[in-house]
Protein backbone atom coordinates (compact mmCIF):
# COMPACT_ATOMS: atom_id res chain seq x y z
CA UNK A 1 0.00 0.00 0.00
CA UNK A 2 1.03 3.59 -0.54
CA UNK A 3 1.66 5.04 2.91
CA UNK A 4 0.92 8.56 4.06
CA UNK A 5 4.67 9.16 4.31
CA UNK A 6 5.08 8.18 0.66
CA UNK A 7 2.33 10.62 -0.33
CA UNK A 8 3.95 13.45 1.62
CA UNK A 9 7.34 12.67 0.06
CA UNK A 10 5.81 12.61 -3.41
CA UNK A 11 4.09 15.97 -2.81
CA UNK A 12 7.34 17.52 -1.56
CA UNK A 13 9.20 16.32 -4.66
CA UNK A 14 6.45 17.70 -6.92
CA UNK A 15 6.67 21.07 -5.14
CA UNK A 16 10.44 21.18 -5.60
CA UNK A 17 10.02 20.14 -9.25
CA UNK A 18 7.61 23.00 -9.88
CA UNK A 19 10.00 25.42 -8.17
CA UNK A 20 12.95 24.20 -10.24
CA UNK A 21 10.80 24.39 -13.36
CA UNK A 22 9.91 27.99 -12.55
CA UNK A 23 13.63 28.83 -12.45
CA UNK A 24 14.05 27.21 -15.85
CA UNK A 25 10.94 29.01 -17.11
CA UNK A 26 12.55 32.42 -16.71
CA UNK A 27 15.41 31.43 -19.01
CA UNK A 28 13.11 29.46 -21.34
CA UNK A 29 10.76 32.39 -21.87
CA UNK A 30 13.71 34.53 -22.90
CA UNK A 31 14.66 31.84 -25.42
CA UNK A 32 11.10 31.59 -26.80
CA UNK A 33 10.78 35.38 -27.02
CA UNK A 34 13.83 35.68 -29.27
CA UNK A 35 12.70 32.85 -31.51
CA UNK A 36 9.15 34.21 -31.70
CA UNK A 37 10.30 37.63 -32.92
CA UNK A 38 13.47 36.88 -34.88
CA UNK A 39 13.35 33.17 -35.70
CA UNK A 40 16.80 32.74 -34.14
CA UNK A 41 17.66 29.74 -31.97
CA UNK A 42 19.85 31.37 -29.34
CA UNK A 43 22.21 28.63 -28.23
CA UNK A 44 23.97 31.10 -25.92
CA UNK A 45 20.95 31.28 -23.61
CA UNK A 46 22.60 29.26 -20.84
CA UNK A 47 25.73 31.40 -21.05
CA UNK A 48 23.66 34.60 -20.83
CA UNK A 49 22.10 33.26 -17.62
CA UNK A 50 25.66 32.50 -16.44
CA UNK A 51 26.73 36.10 -17.10
CA UNK A 52 23.70 37.36 -15.15
CA UNK A 53 24.62 35.21 -12.16
CA UNK A 54 28.24 36.40 -12.17
CA UNK A 55 27.29 40.05 -12.62
CA UNK A 56 25.89 39.91 -9.10
CA UNK A 57 29.21 38.45 -7.89
CA UNK A 58 31.02 41.32 -9.60
CA UNK A 59 28.66 44.08 -8.42
CA UNK A 60 28.00 42.71 -4.95
CA UNK A 61 31.45 41.53 -3.96
CA UNK A 62 32.70 41.66 -0.40
CA UNK A 63 31.28 44.16 2.03
CA UNK A 64 29.52 46.12 -0.70
CA UNK A 65 26.36 44.12 -0.09
CA UNK A 66 25.74 44.01 3.64
CA UNK A 67 21.98 44.51 3.84
CA UNK A 68 18.88 43.34 1.98
CA UNK A 69 18.49 46.84 0.49
CA UNK A 70 22.00 46.87 -0.95
CA UNK A 71 21.50 43.29 -2.12
CA UNK A 72 18.41 44.39 -4.05
CA UNK A 73 20.42 47.27 -5.56
CA UNK A 74 23.14 44.84 -6.70
CA UNK A 75 20.56 42.57 -8.33
CA UNK A 76 18.82 45.54 -9.97
CA UNK A 77 22.18 46.78 -11.27
CA UNK A 78 22.87 43.32 -12.75
CA UNK A 79 19.50 43.43 -14.53
CA UNK A 80 20.23 46.92 -15.91
CA UNK A 81 23.60 45.72 -17.19
CA UNK A 82 21.76 42.79 -18.77
CA UNK A 83 19.43 45.20 -20.60
CA UNK A 84 22.39 47.21 -21.87
CA UNK A 85 24.11 43.99 -22.94
CA UNK A 86 21.03 43.00 -24.93
CA UNK A 87 20.93 46.34 -26.74
CA UNK A 88 24.68 46.22 -27.39
CA UNK A 89 24.58 42.68 -28.77
CA UNK A 90 21.70 43.54 -31.07
CA UNK A 91 23.38 46.68 -32.37
CA UNK A 92 26.92 45.32 -32.81
CA UNK A 93 26.49 41.59 -33.41
CA UNK A 94 23.01 40.70 -34.66
CA UNK A 95 21.92 43.74 -36.67
CA UNK A 96 24.44 43.07 -39.48
CA UNK A 97 22.88 39.61 -39.86
CA UNK A 98 19.34 40.81 -40.58
CA UNK A 99 18.24 39.05 -43.75
CA UNK A 100 21.14 36.60 -43.63
CA UNK A 101 20.64 32.80 -43.46
CA UNK A 102 19.44 31.59 -40.05
CA UNK A 103 22.35 29.15 -39.82
CA UNK A 104 24.79 32.08 -39.82
CA UNK A 105 23.05 33.65 -36.83
CA UNK A 106 22.96 30.31 -34.98
CA UNK A 107 26.73 29.99 -35.44
CA UNK A 108 27.09 33.51 -34.04
CA UNK A 109 25.11 32.53 -30.91
CA UNK A 110 27.34 29.48 -30.45
CA UNK A 111 30.42 31.69 -30.71
CA UNK A 112 28.93 34.15 -28.22
CA UNK A 113 28.25 31.32 -25.80
CA UNK A 114 31.88 30.29 -25.94
CA UNK A 115 33.04 33.88 -25.46
CA UNK A 116 30.78 34.45 -22.45
CA UNK A 117 31.72 31.22 -20.68
CA UNK A 118 35.41 31.76 -21.45
CA UNK A 119 35.29 35.31 -20.13
CA UNK A 120 33.58 34.21 -16.90
CA UNK A 121 36.10 31.40 -16.51
CA UNK A 122 38.95 33.86 -17.06
CA UNK A 123 37.67 36.25 -14.37
CA UNK A 124 36.47 33.77 -11.74
CA UNK A 125 37.88 30.37 -12.65
CA UNK A 126 36.00 27.13 -12.09
CA UNK A 127 35.48 27.73 -8.39
CA UNK A 128 32.07 28.27 -6.83
CA UNK A 129 31.50 31.96 -6.02
CA UNK A 130 29.36 32.30 -2.93
CA UNK A 131 26.87 35.16 -2.85
CA UNK A 132 26.91 37.59 0.10
CA UNK A 133 24.73 36.46 3.00
CA UNK A 134 22.14 39.11 2.17
CA UNK A 135 21.52 37.33 -1.14
CA UNK A 136 21.32 33.79 0.28
CA UNK A 137 17.65 32.97 0.85
CA UNK A 138 17.61 30.60 3.81
CA UNK A 139 13.86 30.79 4.36
CA UNK A 140 11.06 28.67 2.96
CA UNK A 141 7.31 28.85 2.56
CA UNK A 142 5.23 26.24 4.38
CA UNK A 143 2.68 24.28 2.36
CA UNK A 144 0.02 21.68 3.19
CA UNK A 145 0.99 18.11 4.14
CA UNK A 146 4.14 19.36 5.83
CA UNK A 147 5.82 20.30 2.55
CA UNK A 148 7.74 23.51 1.99
CA UNK A 149 9.24 25.40 -0.95
CA UNK A 150 12.63 27.18 -0.68
CA UNK A 151 12.61 30.96 -0.91
CA UNK A 152 14.36 31.14 -4.28
CA UNK A 153 11.88 28.66 -5.75
CA UNK A 154 8.93 30.59 -4.32
CA UNK A 155 10.19 33.85 -5.84
CA UNK A 156 10.80 32.08 -9.16
CA UNK A 157 7.25 30.71 -9.23
CA UNK A 158 5.79 34.16 -8.53
CA UNK A 159 8.06 35.95 -11.01
CA UNK A 160 7.56 33.41 -13.79
CA UNK A 161 3.78 33.63 -13.46
CA UNK A 162 3.91 37.43 -13.51
CA UNK A 163 6.28 37.51 -16.50
CA UNK A 164 4.34 35.00 -18.62
CA UNK A 165 1.11 36.91 -17.95
CA UNK A 166 2.79 40.27 -18.64
CA UNK A 167 4.30 39.05 -21.93
CA UNK A 168 0.97 37.63 -23.10
CA UNK A 169 -0.76 40.94 -22.34
CA UNK A 170 2.12 42.87 -23.92
CA UNK A 171 1.93 41.01 -27.23
CA UNK A 172 -1.87 41.11 -27.31
CA UNK A 173 -2.81 44.60 -26.16
CA UNK A 174 0.11 47.00 -26.70
CA UNK A 175 1.16 48.75 -29.90
CA UNK A 176 4.78 47.63 -29.51
CA UNK A 177 3.64 44.07 -28.93
CA UNK A 178 1.48 44.18 -32.06
CA UNK A 179 4.46 45.48 -34.04
CA UNK A 180 6.61 42.65 -32.72
CA UNK A 181 3.95 40.11 -33.69
CA UNK A 182 3.67 41.63 -37.15
CA UNK A 183 7.43 41.50 -37.63
CA UNK A 184 7.50 37.89 -36.43
CA UNK A 185 4.66 36.90 -38.76
CA UNK A 186 6.00 38.47 -41.97
CA UNK A 187 9.18 40.52 -41.78
CA UNK A 188 9.04 41.73 -45.38
CA UNK A 189 5.40 42.83 -45.16
CA UNK A 190 6.12 44.64 -41.88
CA UNK A 191 8.99 46.54 -43.51
CA UNK A 192 6.72 47.59 -46.41
CA UNK A 193 4.25 48.97 -43.85
CA UNK A 194 6.99 51.08 -42.29
CA UNK A 195 7.86 48.90 -39.30
CA UNK A 196 11.45 49.34 -38.11
CA UNK A 197 12.76 45.78 -38.02
CA UNK A 198 15.96 46.96 -36.33
CA UNK A 199 13.97 48.51 -33.48
CA UNK A 200 11.73 45.48 -33.01
CA UNK A 201 14.72 43.15 -32.86
CA UNK A 202 16.45 45.47 -30.37
CA UNK A 203 13.37 45.43 -28.13
CA UNK A 204 13.17 41.63 -28.37
CA UNK A 205 16.82 41.13 -27.42
CA UNK A 206 16.59 43.61 -24.54
CA UNK A 207 13.50 41.89 -23.12
CA UNK A 208 14.93 38.42 -23.61
CA UNK A 209 18.27 39.11 -21.95
CA UNK A 210 16.57 40.97 -19.08
CA UNK A 211 14.37 37.96 -18.31
CA UNK A 212 17.27 35.56 -18.76
CA UNK A 213 19.48 37.62 -16.44
CA UNK A 214 16.84 37.44 -13.71
CA UNK A 215 16.66 33.69 -14.27
CA UNK A 216 20.43 33.34 -13.98
CA UNK A 217 20.49 35.33 -10.73
CA UNK A 218 17.75 33.20 -9.18
CA UNK A 219 19.45 29.98 -10.34
CA UNK A 220 22.56 31.12 -8.50
CA UNK A 221 20.59 32.22 -5.43
CA UNK A 222 18.95 28.79 -5.24
CA UNK A 223 22.37 27.21 -4.63
CA UNK A 224 23.87 30.04 -2.59
CA UNK A 225 26.12 31.43 -5.29
CA UNK A 226 27.26 31.33 -8.89
CA UNK A 227 28.98 28.40 -10.55
CA UNK A 228 30.15 27.74 -14.08
CA UNK A 229 27.67 24.83 -14.30
CA UNK A 230 24.79 27.29 -14.79
CA UNK A 231 25.66 27.40 -18.49
CA UNK A 232 24.79 23.70 -18.71
CA UNK A 233 21.12 24.59 -18.23
CA UNK A 234 21.10 25.66 -21.90
CA UNK A 235 20.34 22.16 -23.21
CA UNK A 236 17.71 21.66 -20.49
CA UNK A 237 16.09 24.95 -21.50
CA UNK A 238 16.07 23.82 -25.13
CA UNK A 239 14.22 20.64 -24.11
CA UNK A 240 11.64 22.73 -22.23
CA UNK A 241 11.10 25.16 -25.11
CA UNK A 242 10.83 22.42 -27.74
CA UNK A 243 8.28 20.60 -25.58
CA UNK A 244 6.12 23.71 -25.20
CA UNK A 245 6.66 25.08 -28.71
CA UNK A 246 9.58 27.15 -29.92
CA UNK A 247 7.54 30.29 -30.61
CA UNK A 248 5.15 30.00 -27.67
CA UNK A 249 5.96 31.87 -24.47
CA UNK A 250 3.22 30.13 -22.44
CA UNK A 251 4.46 26.88 -23.97
CA UNK A 252 7.99 27.62 -22.74
CA UNK A 253 6.59 28.15 -19.25
CA UNK A 254 4.64 24.86 -19.31
CA UNK A 255 7.58 22.98 -20.83
CA UNK A 256 9.95 24.29 -18.15
CA UNK A 257 7.61 23.17 -15.36
CA UNK A 258 7.39 19.70 -16.94
CA UNK A 259 11.17 19.51 -17.24
CA UNK A 260 11.61 20.57 -13.61
CA UNK A 261 9.16 17.88 -12.49
CA UNK A 262 10.90 15.24 -14.58
CA UNK A 263 14.30 16.12 -13.13
CA UNK A 264 13.14 16.00 -9.51
CA UNK A 265 10.94 12.91 -9.84
CA UNK A 266 13.57 11.09 -11.91
CA UNK A 267 16.35 11.99 -9.50
CA UNK A 268 14.41 10.61 -6.54
CA UNK A 269 12.59 7.60 -7.96
CA UNK A 270 15.01 6.41 -10.64
CA UNK A 271 18.34 6.87 -8.90
CA UNK A 272 17.94 4.36 -6.11
CA UNK A 273 14.67 5.51 -4.58
CA UNK A 274 11.37 3.63 -4.40
CA UNK A 275 8.97 3.90 -7.33
CA UNK A 276 5.35 3.05 -6.67
CA UNK A 277 4.18 1.35 -9.86
CA UNK A 278 0.96 -0.12 -8.49
CA UNK A 279 -1.15 0.46 -5.38
CA UNK A 280 0.46 -2.47 -3.58
CA UNK A 281 3.82 -2.88 -5.36
CA UNK A 282 6.97 -0.91 -4.51
CA UNK A 283 9.86 -1.47 -6.92
CA UNK A 284 13.43 -0.47 -6.23
CA UNK A 285 14.83 1.27 -9.29
CA UNK A 286 18.41 2.39 -9.75
CA UNK A 287 19.46 3.69 -13.15
CA UNK A 288 22.50 5.35 -11.66
CA UNK A 289 23.28 8.91 -10.62
CA UNK A 290 22.40 11.63 -13.07
CA UNK A 291 19.51 9.80 -14.72
CA UNK A 292 17.13 12.58 -13.66
CA UNK A 293 19.15 14.93 -15.86
CA UNK A 294 18.72 12.59 -18.83
CA UNK A 295 14.93 12.38 -18.66
CA UNK A 296 14.34 15.89 -20.12
CA UNK A 297 16.61 15.00 -23.04
CA UNK A 298 14.63 11.82 -23.66
CA UNK A 299 11.53 14.01 -23.62
CA UNK A 300 13.20 16.33 -26.16
CA UNK A 301 13.86 13.42 -28.52
CA UNK A 302 10.32 12.02 -28.20
CA UNK A 303 8.67 15.40 -28.75
CA UNK A 304 10.78 16.17 -31.84
CA UNK A 305 9.80 12.80 -33.35
CA UNK A 306 6.09 12.86 -32.42
CA UNK A 307 5.22 16.56 -32.39
CA UNK A 308 7.99 18.65 -33.96
CA UNK A 309 6.26 21.98 -33.23
CA UNK A 310 5.68 21.22 -29.53
CA UNK A 311 2.44 21.42 -27.59
CA UNK A 312 1.66 25.06 -28.39
CA UNK A 313 4.02 25.88 -31.24
CA UNK A 314 2.83 27.26 -34.57
CA UNK A 315 2.88 24.70 -37.35
CA UNK A 316 4.54 26.10 -40.45
CA UNK A 317 3.55 24.60 -43.79
CA UNK A 318 5.69 25.55 -46.78
CA UNK A 319 4.44 24.84 -50.27
CA UNK A 320 6.75 24.33 -53.19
Amino acid sequence: MVSAADSVTFFQIVVEGVGLGALYALVAMGFALIYKVTGVLNFAQGEIALVGAYLVVLLGAGALVSSPLLAAVAVAAAVVVGILLGVLLERVVFRPFIGEPVLSVIIVTLALGGIFSGFVNFLFGQNFQRYPDALVLDWSVGLPLGASIPGSYAIAVLLSLVIVAALMLFFRYTVTGSILRAAASDEQAAMVLGVSIERTIAVAWALSITITTVGGVLLAMSSGGASISIKDTGIIILAAVVFGGLDSIPGAFVGAIVVGLLRELGSYYLEGGTAVVAPVVDVQLNFGPGFGNILPLILLLVVIVVKPYGLFGTERIERL
